[in-house]
């Protein structure tokens, strides 16, 4: 195949649909949006920082928002010359420990060329820190140091200094880090040298670095996944307090989708953070149609879509809790299937074909992830629901799950823990689960399958390698029900089914 450049693509930019874009407007987020603000004002003001916690669930805007007014900050403090910021960016997504957060934070600045002139400044021979081996401690103390380096003398003084010495006539042959060198020291010998810096201030309006206050703000976003192991976050806030830093004031904004995350860190690590707490709410349908609508008008070309598209993928991202992420990630699927067909047009069975395909792979990524007891607890119920006997409550269902726990994985659990496996398979959208209470010794609810692909299922229990060393979770009574739907319904099941053996 000869790659050519496809010359009718509905895509105008479709950098608009990225994860990492943040839009010129944030939509439907006025509200906290003002309370950010409020936390970043005492940097305009120059006044001490506020450490925040920003919670709510995936696809709520926590991100976005945080970047939106991280950059109006940066344009807003080019009017004023006593204040100099740095944020630090880090997602926790991939990492376990506060450690390894340190780590990595370390590494990004470490690794930069813009940042060269740590390796000079820092005390530590190494190009990065390793991904372990190194005490806690000296990883904290390296972090802190760089954190103390990041100052409006180090980066943005430095660069002015050196574009003035290029342009003036006061000296060949010094360069801008010998002035701040010379700026740190006594002495007669320093004499002439603080004479060009003085000079130089005044004749290119160079702000001296004792006039400006230098701000550092660490974002931790996924915050949550580093565990309650939290010294990280107790570290920041109290860094200056510590004397792990003296040229900054730290600050720390934490963004987690787990809204009880804050109750299970350490009380030590509230009481020093005195968080401004932050909770952002599900969008609603409208909210999101304004948001689609906006990214779908930037994204695709003038009449290269169907009008329809965006309250499509508005209500399929409704029924994904409000998450925008996602109907964002409809749009841009979309398009490329669009794309592939070679149709100028996007229409709604793009994104109809787009959300099947994502769902397909949501379910079998969450049911992967179930342990074997409730994997087998989810073949219990397709094998009920295979039969056309379903909605099916606990206590009917449970024979069946302990035919097939104990012969598939040589243990059966109770009935109450085989209930709590329901209601989470339930808050996972993998059953569907509705209140039958029929009086006291009754069971109170009943359960069925949530438009889960029954090959999706066969797919993962086929796959699956318990850790008594039996050859997947797929009891014989499962399959013969699910080749007798394939040819009852006529339909191509059975023949799915073979190619996942």
């Amino acid at each position: 195949m000869t790659f050519t450049r496809t010359t009718d693509s509905p895509f105008e930019d479709s950098q608009v649909l990225a994860e990492d874009y943040i839009p010129d407007e944030v939509l439907g987020r006025d509200e906290e949006l003002d309370q950010i603000s409020e936390v970043l004002q005492q940097i305009v003001d120059n006044e001490q920082p506020v450490n925040a916690f920003i919670y709510g669930i995936s696809g709520t805007g926590k991100t976005v928002s945080i970047k939106y007014k991280q950059r109006e900050l940066e344009n807003a403090l080019g009017r004023y010359d006593d204040v100099h910021a740095t944020f630090v960016y880090q997602n926790c997504e991939s990492l376990s420990s506060s450690y390894q957060a340190a780590i990595a934070i370390a590494n990004s600045f470490l690794e930069d060329s813009e940042y060269e002139y740590l390796h000079d400044e820092l005390d530590f021979d190494r190009k990065k820190l390793p991904s372990s081996g190194l005490p806690k401690e000296h990883v904290y103390d390296i972090l802190f140091e760089i954190f103390d380096l990041l100052t409006y003398k180090h980066t943005t003084y430095r660069s002015e200094l050196q574009t003035a010495l290029e342009d003036s006539t006061l000296t060949d042959d010094v360069a801008a880090s010998d002035l701040i060198e010379a700026q740190s020291s006594s002495g007669e010998d320093n004499s002439e040298m603080v004479d060009i810096l003085n000079t130089l201030h005044g004749e290119y309006d160079i702000q001296p670095p004792t006039a400006v206050t230098d701000y550092v703000t660490v974002i931790l976003d996924e915050v949550d996944r580093i565990g309650t192991r939290d010294e990280l976050l107790y570290e920041i806030p109290r860094s200056r307090t510590n004397n792990r830093v003296e040229n900054i004031l730290p600050a720390v904004i934490g963004i987690s989708n787990d809204v009880g995350y804050k109750d299970s860190i350490q009380s030590k690590t509230d009481s020093s953070l005195r968080l401004k707490e932050i909770t952002f709410k599900k969008y609603d349908v409208e909210q999101l149609k304004e948001i689609l609508t906006q990214r779908a008008e930037a994204a695709f070309k003038e009449d290269a879509y169907e009008e329809e598209i965006t309250p499509l993928a508005s209500a399929f991202a409704r029924k994904q809790g409000g998450d925008a992420r996602y109907g964002i990630d409809l749009l841009q699927k979309a398009g490329m299937k669009a794309k592939k067909e070679d149709a100028s047009v996007v229409t709604e069975a793009h994104v109809r074909q787009a959300h099947e395909e994502k769902e397909r792979d949501r379910v079998y990524e969450v049911t992967n992830d179930l342990s074997d007891q409730e994997k087998v607890v989810l073949a219990a119920v397709m094998y009920h629901d295979l039969r056309g006997e379903t909605p099916i409550s606990r206590g009917d269902m449970y024979p069946t799950y302990k035919r097939y726990s104990g012969s598939l994985l040589d243990n059966s659990n109770v009935p109450r823990r085989v209930a709590d496996y329901l209601k989470k398979m339930s808050q996972l959208g993998l059953l569907e689960r509705r209140d039958a209470y029929k009086g006291p010794g009754e069971s109170g609810f009943e359960y069925s399958l949530d438009k889960v692909d029954y090959n999706m299922i066969i797919k993962v229990l086929g796959e699956a390698e318990p850790a008594g060393g039996s050859l997947g979770l797929l009891p014989d009574e499962l399959v013969a029900a699910f080749e007798q739907s394939a040819q009852t319904d006529g339909e191509i099941k059975q023949a799915r089914f073979e190619s996942f053996n």
